[in-house]
């Protein structure tokens, strides 16, 4: 505990010398919270024209093809622009799609084919727009202070994603006609606009460890050496991420407003405060220094999923007998999982990739996390459809357990075969274990 305060206070100490982090935070808090009151229009919006999850998937769906576009097709892309310029170009379109999702709505000429029109729009502004915010995040703050970083703004985002959703899910739940959802997306597009000027300073102050600053130590001492000459990250690295996405936290983006929606229940709600409770431990936990070898990481993520197949098993299982309790816990128990495995993955990545290809590693990051999530809300939506909340969360569990059981034993393997390929110190090394992924 005593670590964990220290580093806050450390935290602390530098954001009075350098505001870069008190703009990033500021600007996370800001986007969140308007972005909490789309996370609860939209699912409605789209329930209440079909009635089906299947669409609501598959709108989901629509957002994630830009993205893996963008990995196959212009991964480098990225890494030849400012991502702070792009940021800001991105955030403006978000205040332009919102405010057309906010009129339509209110003069109720809203269709589904303009939400399949506007979720791909929107795909391809979050395409970039997600990467580069991640990029910036391990440029323009130093290295000793990402871990807490991430962990004081996950907590941060939590608290608007926990308060947010309930105040715009009250306001929803209570009113039947179209003018609460396009406020909804009204309050998000004015959010978006005013993080506009945080980011413009936050380009006019410059990276902290960006492109330039690599250059310039080209010619100091070893211990900087290191640095410059990164190896590039292992794709099985991301091959984990993918399937925390697809089978563990990507599949709550469907199950958590369909659940809203058909039990039609202003105390479900309380997932929200679960979730609240959930992030703030998983924060504390995860503020310390990640380690250095990236196998400890991904038996962390193995962890994780067993963790999320234990809340799967109590939603499916639990939510019969005692169905807001043991709703609520599985929510927070996944809130939990899920911040944990996210904090501690992102900023081991962003201590140990090359500033110079810094794009280029958050586009896999993006592709294989937010980018595959709506990949698994459609397939939820089909499960759902096809076996029913319950069933669904049961069939997530056996996967989630098999893939535990399938990473420890991959781990091990490769674990065994770097210590065989390097006997005199008897420990693999990073870069050993890499190569041969």
């Amino acid at each position: 505990m005593s670590a964990r305060r220290s580093a806050a206070a450390r935290l602390l100490r530098i954001g009075r010398r350098d505001r870069r982090p008190a703009w990033l935070l500021l600007d996370n808090l800001i986007t969140t919270f308007g972005a909490a009151f789309t996370l609860i229009a939209l699912p409605f919006l789209v329930m209440r024209l079909s009635g089906r999850a299947l669409d609501l998937g598959a709108v989901a769906a629509i957002e994630a093809l830009p993205s893996l576009v963008l990995l196959f097709a212009f991964r480098g892309a990225l890494d030849r622009f400012d991502p702070a310029r792009l940021l800001w170009w991105c955030r403006a379109a978000y205040v332009a799609i919102n405010l057309t999702l906010a009129a339509a709505t209110w003069f109720d000429a809203m269709r589904l084919e303009l939400i399949y029109a506007l979720a791909l729009i929107g795909g391809i502004v979050w395409a970039v727009a997600y990467p580069a915010g991640r990029a910036c995040f391990g440029l323009y703050l130093r290295r000793g202070l990402l871990a807490p970083a991430n962990a004081v703004f996950a907590l941060a985002s939590s608290v608007a994603t926990m308060a947010m959703p309930m105040l715009a899910g009250g306001l929803i739940l209570s009113s039947s006609g179209p003018h609460a959802l396009a406020a909804a997306f009204a309050v998000d597009a004015l959010c978006v606009a005013a993080s506009l000027p945080l980011i413009a300073a936050l380009r006019r102050r410059g990276p902290a460890r960006g492109r330039e600053a690599v250059d310039a130590e080209a010619g100091a001492a070893t211990a900087n050496a290191a640095t410059i000459a990164a190896p590039a990250i292992a794709r099985s690295y991301y091959l984990y991420l993918l399937a925390s996405s697809l089978l563990a936290f990507g599949p709550v983006q469907i199950l958590l407003p369909v659940l809203l929606v058909q039990r039609h229940d202003p105390r479900y709600l309380a997932i929200y405060a679960a979730q609240f409770l959930g992030v703030s431990l998983a924060a504390a936990l995860a503020a310390r220094r990640p380690p250095e070898r990236m196998e400890r990481i991904l038996y962390g993520v193995a962890g994780c999923w067993l963790a999320a197949a234990l809340a799967y098993a109590l939603l499916g299982w639990g939510a019969a007998a005692w169905p807001l309790g043991a709703t609520v816990l599985a929510f927070g128990l996944l809130a939990a999982a899920s911040n944990h495995y996210g904090i501690r993955s992102l900023s081991w990545l962003q201590r140990s990739a090359d500033p110079r290809r810094m794009g280029r590693e958050m586009t896999w990051f993006s592709a294989a996390t937010m980018g595959a999530m709506p990949l698994a809300a459609l397939a939820t939506g089909w499960l759902i459809e096809t076996r029913g909340l319950a069933g669904a969360s049961l069939t997530l569990a056996a996967a989630l357990a098999a893939c535990a059981l399938a990473g420890t034993m991959h781990l091990h393997l490769r674990a065994t075969v770097a210590r065989a390929a390097s006997p005199r110190d008897g420990a693999a090394s990073p870069a050993a274990f890499a190569a041969d992924d």
